[in-house]
């Protein structure tokens, strides 16, 4: 189709087609599942980093640096968060100017319900790929990113 359109077969632009491809199918079966527990990508994306911070919890800085979207509005996320009540927010005991961000029980239960179901999806969707494939792949994809990264 990319030769029909321009004339010239460019592996670069089939490539980026295939991966964007591939993205689409793999990311919907896990849109479905946060959709199914009325959470967005970036939202889950959040409670996780908070999560990883432990009962200290995460400051907007330090969630920003994990997310997977480097736009993402973080502020905002946490604010939806705070008001859905996954989320609360408390000064930091050290510098009181500082503000973190701790998971609530209700955050801790819903990232629990959606753990297992979430690595079963993962597990089905590369049941086809050796581990040496998957390696392989992760290599490739890490090559994409450091590329954007200018490494």
């Amino acid at each position: 189709m990319i030769a029909e359109e321009t004339g010239q077969v460019l592996p670069e632009q089939e490539a980026y087609l295939y991966l964007i491809r591939a993205a689409e199918v793999v990311s919907g079966p896990i849109v479905d599942l946060f959709t199914e527990k009325r959470l967005s990508g970036k939202q889950y994306n959040v409670l996780r980093s908070i999560r990883r911070a432990g009962e200290s919890g995460a400051t907007v800085n330090e969630i920003r640096l994990q997310m997977t979207d480097p736009r993402a509005d973080v502020t905002r996320l946490i604010d939806r968060l705070v008001r859905d009540g996954l989320v609360r927010r408390k000064s930091d005991r050290s510098d009181r100017r500082l503000v973190r961000v701790v998971l609530s029980g209700k955050g801790q239960g819903l990232l629990k319900e959606i753990d297992e179901p979430l690595l079963a999806v993962h597990k089905s969707q590369f049941v086809r790929f050796t581990p040496d494939e998957l390696e392989q792949l992760k290599t490739l994809l890490k090559q994409i990113i450091a590329t954007r990264q200018g490494a």
